[in-house]
């Protein structure tokens, strides 16, 4: 991971270098998560909706070639009740992550408005809290379950390969791609778990 740190610095640097050219853009979206988890040959999964908001930087390179660093907050959840008989068990998984994007773009004019861009890259992801609450309505109970304490199996790091298309009219831009996670976030020998997910998004470019 010091690599992929050094790779970040690096972008900032020659992003913010001169970044009278460079355009700041507000960010908004929704992008669910899927975590795989592998134990020998059997795979289950578990789905979050996930919510996100942020900030990115984008400076021309050369023509038609941008870089984009970003900071986005994500927000994951889910919640699932059964009832047996009058008691009713409520379980909700919250989610909290932090995403730095570093993306290289490829813009092609659409007329002198709009512009039609690829982009792809690495996306370093820390989650900075994590929490699954069971409650029970007849005994009142409620138990927390925090996934990254001191006896967890649980990495908050992890590394995404990041790739998708916008649309860009104006000042406004649509955006959407998929992210799949390149590490293994859980610490046990025998078991794998890795993240995967789309997102799709409207942002603002103020100038």
């Amino acid at each position: 991971m010091k690599k992929v740190s050094l790779i970040i610095a690096a972008a900032m640097v020659m992003l913010f270098a001169g970044n009278t050219q460079a355009q700041l853009g507000i960010n908004f979206g929704y992008a669910p998560q899927t975590t795989t988890t592998t134990i020998g040959n059997n795979n289950s999964s578990s789905d979050l909706t996930g919510f996100f908001a942020g900030v990115n930087y984008n400076k021309p390179l050369a023509s038609g070639i941008g870089l984009s660093v970003g900071a986005d907050f994500r927000y994951n959840t889910k919640s699932e009740s059964t009832t047996i008989l009058s008691a009713t068990t409520t379980t909700k998984q919250t989610q909290m992550i932090v995403d730095i994007p570093v993306l290289v773009n490829f813009g092609i004019a659409l007329g002198s408005e709009a512009q039609l861009s690829l982009f792809v890259g690495p996306t370093v992801s820390y989650a900075l809290s994590g929490n699954t609450n069971v409650s029970e309505n007849v005994l009142n109970t409620s138990t927390d379950i925090n996934w990254y304490g001191e006896k967890s199996n649980n990495s908050q790091l992890d590394l995404l390969g990041t790739f998708g298309a916008a649309l860009t009219y104006q000042q406004f831009r649509l955006f959407g791609g998929y992210r799949i996670g390149l590490l293994d976030l859980d610490k046990r020998d025998n078991v794998k778990s890795t993240t995967s997910g789309i997102f799709v998004g409207l942002g603002y470019i103020l100038k």
